[in-house]
């Protein structure tokens, strides 16, 4: 991109509606939805931005955050949960995605209200097996974006799917200094509002297209704290399919796939990001790094959360251990989505993802 984008919800979305391919004739009524949404939000929006906008500005963020990197369907969101149980850490929750607009405005009292809506009518959160929505919950910078129609969230790629190559991946739009800018300017800002809402607390965050974002991270928080989270590739490769399948396309993406499609953005931006996270990971400063995996996380969580703390020097882990022990136990409820794995399937992953099938030493055997 050579001009700086117009950062205005209508605008940025026809832009990208415009631009995006195409949509489905499902998609019409879900576009129908999202500026029915957008329209009842920007007073709103006004409202809350005219309240607080100048005490968010002026928030200090004093500690630089830590920040979870890995995949989707990695364990990301797990950690985080784990981690967000330590009440030093302030993170995003979903009640302030998902109302963006008006979290602010309308505070713990609508929370409240909404909660025992979803309860009441056992809403259940598509991108997990059994797991009702918890508005409570940690969630993504990416989300926020998104439900902002910030013209920086890369889940513009969630809802034109292809479209994914430019805006799920990022690379295309970070190659424009005026992109880069106005995102970290958009995400300084996002920052600034979560701790406002924490209380100054320290940042645990988790947004999945950060892992091809180390470097911007590092210009503007030279200090901060990464985790990597990895997962066995042949469990991965299904998990991703079955949340394209029964929650992205389903209820996000105005767009249709075919199957080859989906296959080829699944493996595709795999690759993308785990190249981006290679290269970059160098970049760290030695003893702000922590790569883990998913299975030694579920085999054994509370003492890799303690090698976690104890590896990144984190502070607070005994004050915390009673708050993670019950964070776990209540995790334990969560059951996985079954799979019926496929030697075919095994054999492309094996062609596409064996660097890292190699390289983080996993086999069939444990599939």
């Amino acid at each position: 991109m050579k001009k700086q984008l117009i950062n205005i919800p209508f605008i940025e979305s026809s832009r990208r509606l415009f631009n995006a391919g195409g949509i489905s004739f499902k998609g019409i009524f879900t576009l129908i939805i999202f500026y029915l949404q957008l329209i009842i939000s920007i007073p709103l929006s006004f409202l809350q931005n005219i309240i607080f906008n100048n005490k968010i500005k002026n928030t200090k963020i004093k500690e630089d955050p830590v920040f979870i990197l890995g995949h989707y369907r990695s364990g990301t969101t797990y950690l985080q949960k784990l981690m967000a149980s330590d009440n030093q850490f302030g993170y995003l929750t979903n009640y302030d995605a998902l109302f963006a607009n008006s979290c602010l405005l309308f505070g713990k009292k609508s929370q409240i209200v909404f909660q025992f809506i979803i309860n009441l009518f056992r809403i259940k959160n598509p991108f997990f097996n059994n797991s009702i929505v918890l508005l409570s919950e940690p969630t993504e910078e990416d989300d926020y974006l998104m439900n902002k129609v910030s013209a920086y969230s890369a889940y513009w790629g969630l809802i034109f799917p292809k479209r994914w190559r430019e805006w799920l991946n990022g690379s295309p739009q970070l190659l424009s200094p005026e992109y880069t800018e106005g995102w970290k300017k958009e995400y300084i800002n996002t920052l600034k509002f979560i701790t406002y809402k924490s209380n100054g607390k320290r940042l645990i965050l988790k947004s999945p297209p950060n892992t091809e974002r180390v470097n911007l991270l590092l210009q503007m928080y030279p200090k901060a704290k990464f985790i990597f989270i990895y997962r066995n590739p042949y469990h991965l490769f299904y998990s991703i399919k079955n949340m394209w399948k029964n929650a992205i396309l389903n209820y996000y993406s105005v767009q249709k796939l075919t199957e080859e499609e989906l296959d080829d953005l699944v493996f595709g931006h795999f690759d993308y990001l785990m190249e981006r996270y290679e290269e970059d990971k160098k970049l760290i400063p030695e003893g702000n790094l922590i790569e883990i995996s998913y299975e030694e996380l579920k085999e054994d969580s509370f003492n890799t959360i303690k090698k976690i703390y104890l590896n990144l020097s984190i502070s607070g882990f005994d004050t915390a251990s009673d708050n993670i022990k019950s964070q776990i136990e209540f995790e334990k409820e969560y059951k996985n989505f079954s799979f019926n794995f496929s030697e075919d399937t095994f054999n492309k992953i094996e062609e596409k993802w064996g660097k890292y099938i190699k390289q983080w030493n996993y086999d069939r055997m444990g599939s």
